[in-house]
């Protein structure tokens, strides 16, 4: 999955949480937010993880 991807879907499930607790019933609404809670935290997890393996790539000390 490309970076900007996991960005976007990152932006779209905050934006879901918000939405849904705003405008939906209680069993709907709780359902909603933990499928949003869940994305959101593998979209951080993967942002996140790409940012480190990039960083140590970027970093690594020369080939003798």
């Amino acid at each position: 999955m490309p970076l900007w991807l996991a960005v976007v879907l990152l932006l779209l499930s905050l934006l879901g949480i918000v939405l849904s607790r705003r405008y939906l019933r209680k069993p709907v609404q709780s359902v909603c937010v933990v499928l949003c809670v869940l994305l959101a935290a593998a979209c951080a997890a993967y942002i996140g993880l790409t940012i480190l393996f990039v960083d140590a790539v970027q970093n690594q000390p020369p080939v003798s």
